[in-house]
């Protein structure tokens, strides 16, 4: 079914200059990549870092890392720092950027997913609430903040079996994790501005995987180390669980497209076009890659990969990761058995989603780029 019909109308050609955040990380540079190919706007992308050269090449890595083309000749490295009044900015550079900018696209987050709140509501929320102020300054310039499907765990969702495009629960939230806290806690901050007129949207991202055109993963990813170290061994750990997903290439296309759009509303999207991934499927993934893997229940595989690393150093991140979680807990959470409404983001999908290729295909060949990290 085409969707095209409805889709919102473009205004990319009115949009001249982007402020990208995070651009350096697994997302920021597939949206890089997205925003030069669509759109003929210049990208300034904050970045932190003590020197220019140091932020270049950190981001030049990045883009190489992920198998990357882009017109770096339409992209400024801005040296900031989320955490800092005015965004770590000079004064005068502050107000020039202001005049100048016609879309912020705020990527930047701490995802460490066991952190205590406090350590990452700097970034995460006082962070956005920095980005929010500056874009509701002398003129008021659009904010399109990558949220997460994780504020979705929060304690009054327990009963839910569909979660919709809506604001979240006015409820003094409950969190087991501080990540999510801290996405929760953005939301409200962005939740606040748009009731006061500003153009901001949120949009829900759920766990990204490696793109569809090259199936280059995320080195740093739980799912992705999981898998690697899965791969490594030939264990894998018993779970129950279903992972709603997508690769970060379409996920970059919608965040892009989605911004490029100037109506208020709606404004919040779930980005979960696709139909969640069963455990057991990804498992059978991992199994046409290394023969007889073996499950076992997730407390004794995490003993076994902790027994390992003595002797695989590569198991390291992996070990330290869940270290927090050797029963793998985290897998019950909400977020592995809700549904996703996708109302408001339908109307931006084009033609009917599919995944990838064949989709058992696309696994198989992930398995390939997970091994290497």
């Amino acid at each position: 079914m085409s969707h095209s019909e409805n889709a919102p109308s473009d205004s990319s050609c009115g949009i001249k200059n982007i402020l990208l955040t995070g651009g350096s990380g697994f997302v920021g540079v597939h949206l890089l990549a997205s925003i030069l190919s669509h759109t003929d706007a210049r990208v300034i992308c904050l970045l932190p870092g003590g020197a220019i050269p140091e932020a270049t090449q950190r981001l030049a890595f990045g883009l190489e890392r992920h198998q990357l083309t882009v017109d770096l000749s339409r992209v400024d490295i801005l040296l900031g720092d989320l955490s800092k009044p005015r965004l770590g900015l000079e004064e005068s550079h502050y107000a020039e950027l202001q005049q100048l900018l016609d879309l912020i696209i705020h990527a930047a987050a701490d995802v460490s997913l066991f952190r205590e709140y406090g350590q990452l509501k700097e970034v995460n929320v006082d962070g956005l609430g920095r980005v929010l102020e500056f874009a509701n300054g002398v003129r008021r310039i659009p904010v399109t903040h990558l949220s997460s499907y994780s504020v979705f765990n929060e304690a009054s969702y327990r009963e839910e079996q569909v979660v919709f495009e809506e604001p979240l629960h006015r409820t003094k939230p409950i969190f087991r994790n501080g990540y999510a806290k801290s996405k929760w806690m953005a939301e409200c901050l962005c939740e606040q501005a748009h009731t006061t007129g500003a153009p901001v949207k949120i949009l829900r991202l759920p766990y990204i995987l490696g793109a569809a055109s090259t199936r280059t993963c995320n080195p740093n990813g739980y799912i992705d180390l999981t898998l690697n170290a899965m791969l490594l061994t030939s264990l894998a750990p018993e779970l129950d669980f279903r992972l709603t997903c997508l690769p970060v290439d379409i996920c970059a296309d919608l965040i892009v497209r989605i911004s490029l759009h100037s109506q208020s509303t709606p404004f919040i999207f779930h980005l979960t076009p696709f139909e969640p991934i069963p455990w057991s499927e990804i498992c059978e993934a991992a199994s046409n890659y290394v023969h007889n893997l073996e499950q076992l229940p997730a407390i004794e595989w995490y003993q076994h990969i902790k027994k390992c690393a003595l002797t695989h150093r590569e198991l390291f991140p992996v070990v330290a990761l869940l270290a927090q979680d050797p029963s793998l807990m985290q897998f019950r959470s909400n977020i592995y058995r809700l549904r996703f409404d996708i109302s408001n983001l339908t109307p931006y999908l084009g033609e009917a989603p599919a995944f990838p290729q064949n989709r058992s295909t696309y696994l198989r060949r992930y398995m390939e780029s997970v091994a290497k990290i």
